[in-house]
């Protein structure tokens, strides 16, 4: 073997080792699906069916209201419409409210659950039964459904839809379901406050990060009941004023669009 001296090695320029450009194009990321999932039409949760018009699709008529075709009859027929689908929404968060006052109810549970068991060792069999019951039961509220329509979801999901009259335009009003694939929730959902038993062993901090999660969907959802709530305020006064004889002129209905039955629905809210 021929010995080579230090001197005489030859170092590797810098530039040796290039990156070469990509000889493939990079895969496109997937694009967020467009439109609504569920929409709130003749006060029913619906799916859109985008091969019927606006009317039909996003806003639907009081039931036996011949009177409608009637050009002069049409702005109060859809304004009967939007109230009875804000009614509708303001229903949905109703229970969706009276659901989370019960899972606040649950967790309570579980917190004293957990203080139990973490200051009674002999009490921590009790404390892991008192903890199951109330960890099945926020599991079994989690499926509330409203017209056939989950309430909570297990990661972000497309909202409920209420398109109502601004401005002179159409928009759409937005009524999330709870996400409860949470850190917190995750943490109750997967635990256990006995040492022996299945799971991930509960700690104050999880719990308390529960409660936070669960304060954040109750403010959530009496935001959106305000919201509701104004609209069908200001609906009705439209329809006072119709009752009196003053115009209300229709808002041109939008034309179909590949990003949702509403162009700009978030505008307001």
């Amino acid at each position: 073997m021929k010995f080579i001296n230090q001197d005489e090695k030859q170092k590797a320029p810098s530039s040796s080792f290039l990156f070469s450009q990509a000889t493939k194009p990079t895969i496109a990321s997937r694009k967020a699906i467009a439109g609504f999932a569920k929409v709130l039409v003749n006060g029913r949760v619906v799916g859109v069916d985008h091969s019927k018009s606006f009317q039909d699709r996003m806003i639907g008529s009081p039931a036996g209201r011949e009177s409608a075709a009637v050009p002069e009859n049409l702005g109060v027929a859809l304004l009967e419409a939007v109230s009875a689908n804000l009614e509708a929404g303001m229903r949905l968060l109703d229970k969706q409210e009276l659901s989370l006052a019960k899972i606040g109810g649950k967790l309570s549970e579980i917190a004293l659950a957990l203080n139990q068991a973490r200051q009674f060792v002999e009490q921590q069999s009790s404390a892991q039964d008192r903890f199951t019951v109330a960890r099945d039961a926020i599991r079994q509220l989690s499926k509330t459904t409203f017209d056939h329509t989950a309430l909570f979801a297990n990661g972000p999901s497309k909202p409920i839809v209420v398109a109502v009259p601004t401005l002179g335009t159409w928009e759409g009003l937005t009524l999330d379901r709870c996400n409860i694939s949470t850190p917190g929730f995750s943490a109750v959902n997967n635990g256990k406050v006995m040492p022996s038993s299945l799971g991930h062993l509960l700690d104050p901090p999880s719990v308390e990060m529960s409660f936070s999660e669960w304060r954040k969907l109750c403010i959530q959802n009496r935001l959106q009941w305000n919201l509701l709530s104004e609209r069908l305020f200001h609906i009705t006064h439209s329809l006072l004023d119709r009752a009196h004889k003053h115009k209300w002129t229709v808002p041109e209905f939008p034309e179909q669009s590949p990003d949702g039955p509403l162009r700009r629905p978030h505008r307001n809210n």
